[in-house]
């Protein structure tokens, strides 16, 4: 099947391609068990969270101009309008029509009233200067509870994402998994691609040599 040399060639091949790759496929096999460990709703913080209650819609809406979106929402229990247009996005008062700027006692409300949260909080800004480490945004408020869960708020008054220590955990080893250690968001990246083709290569170098073997007996 293959001569002596070509046999020795596949050998040398398997041997050092698995020796260069096989941290990473060690690494791909502990990331996914740790993926896997938990539900995927527990890890965002999805069950912490409570549904809105119902809104009574307005009359009419506000006189605005190059509206790139305008949906209705709601502010502690107030109807409000989420606008984004030229100006970035804001939020307005759905009776009168004035702009809101979210508070840090509001944003910590809004927390609390969105989920299941209970016990002392400490909250945040988020600015540009001053950014999260677990969310991409750079604008509104990080409120951190006592059992180190922290809940984001949008400056429309969202909540725009629940951490919690689990899922810091595995967004750690997601960014080990697609060799993004930094982002962790490219999981097209050519350090993956390179590593995939090469576990490939000490898979397939490994198929020929057991092909071989049996071959042979």
């Amino acid at each position: 099947m293959l001569s002596p040399r070509a046999t020795r060639t596949v050998r040398w091949l398997h041997l050092w391609t698995g020796v260069i790759v096989g941290i990473q496929i060690i690494m791909w096999v502990v990331s996914g068990l740790v993926m896997v460990l938990r539900p995927l709703d527990e890890v965002r913080g999805t069950t912490l969270r409570r549904e809105p209650v119902a809104l009574v819609v307005p009359a009419g809406l506000p006189a605005l101009k190059d509206v790139e979106k305008l949906e209705l929402g709601q502010l502690l229990g107030k109807p409000v309008w989420k606008l984004t247009d030229g100006q970035g996005k804001r939020l307005l008062d759905a009776v009168t029509g004035q702009p809101i700027a979210i508070t840090p006692t509001q944003a910590e409300a809004i927390a609390r009233a969105g989920t299941t949260l209970t016990g002392p909080a400490t909250v945040t800004a988020i600015t540009p200067a001053h950014p999260a480490s677990d969310w991409r945004d750079t604008s509104g408020y990080r409120v951190e509870f006592a059992d180190d869960v922290r809940v984001y708020i949008t400056s429309q008054g969202e909540i725009g994402a629940v951490r919690t220590p689990w899922w810091r955990f595995y967004d750690l080893f997601w960014g080990l998994h697609i060799m993004d250690w930094q982002d962790r968001e490219d999981t097209h990246g050519p350090l993956i691609i390179i590593a995939t083709l090469m576990a490939l290569g000490v898979v397939l170098t490994g198929a020929l040599l057991t092909l071989r073997h049996f071959w042979r007996r």
